[in-house]
C-alpha cells in the first residue's frame, strides 16, 4: 500500500511541484538566502538533496527489498527474521596471532574500479601454494561486496579441503569494513551471512 502511495506522488507532477515549493521555502530560511533563488540553487546551498531524488531513492529501495518490479540487480539484501542464525550457531571471528602458526593460511582480495571488479582468493598449506582461484564480477558490484565474495569463496575452497591438523585455518583480507561486519552480529546480509 505504501508503496502506490509514494509512486503516485512522486509521478504526479501537480503533487512534486507542492513538494518542490514547500522544500524551496525550507532551503531559503536554512541558507538564509534571497526568496529569488530557485528551487536547485536553493537545495545546493542549504545542502540538502531534492525531494524528488529522495523519494525516487526510498522507492527503488522499497522495491528491491520487497522484490516488486522487474529488476537484473542482485543487491546485498538483508536475510529475512526466519533465515538468520541461531546466536549460537554464529560463528566467532579472532584476531591471527603470530605466535600461532597456522597450517592452511588464505590470501584474499576483492577490487573495483569504474567498469568491472573481481576477487582473488591464494591458499597455502604448509607454506606451499595450493590453489588459486579468482572470479570476475559485475560492474554493480561495490568494493566492499567484491571483498566478502572473496573471502566467501575462500570459505567454500576450504569445506571442499580435507580438516587441517588442529583444525585451524587463517583468512587474511585488508578490508576492515568486512572484518567488522563478520564481527557484529547485527548484520544479517546475503553475503556475510552466506
Amino acid at each position: 500500500m505504501m508503496h502506490g502511495t509514494v509512486n503516485i506522488i512522486y509521478t504526479n507532477n501537480k503533487y512534486l511541484q507542492k513538494l518542490h515549493s514547500a522544500q524551496r521555502l525550507i532551503n531559503i530560511k536554512i541558507a538564509k538566502a534571497y526568496r529569488t533563488i530557485s528551487f536547485e540553487a536553493s537545495c545546493v546551498i542549504a545542502g540538502v538533496p531534492p525531494i524528488g531524488l529522495v523519494i525516487d531513492g526510498k522507492v527503488q529501495v522499497y522495491r528491491r527489498k520487497y522484490g516488486l518490479g522487474s529488476s537484473d540487480i542482485v543487491c546485498d539484501m538483508p536475510l529475512p527474521v526466519h533465515e538468520w542464525p541461531h546466536p549460537a550457531l554464529q560463528a566467532t571471528i579472532a584476531e591471527t596471532n603470530e605466535a600461532t602458526t597456522y597450517p592452511i593460511e588464505i590470501y584474499t582480495d576483492g577490487s573495483k574500479d569504474a567498469s568491472t571488479g573481481g576477487a582473488g582468493v591464494v591458499i597455502y598449506r604448509n607454506k606451499q601454494m595450493i590453489m588459486q582461484c579468482r572470479c570476475k564480477l559485475c560492474s554493480y558490484c561495490s568494493h566492499n561486496h567484491a571483498q566478502q565474495i572473496a573471502i566467501l569463496k575462500a570459505l567454500e575452497q576450504l569445506q571442499e579441503m580435507e580438516a587441517p591438523i588442529g583444525g585451524r585455518a587463517a583468512i587474511y583480507t585488508d578490508s576492515r569494513v568486512t572484518i567488522n561486519s563478520l564481527k557484529n552480529h547485527d548484520i544479517h546480509g546475503f553475503l556475510i551471512e552466506k
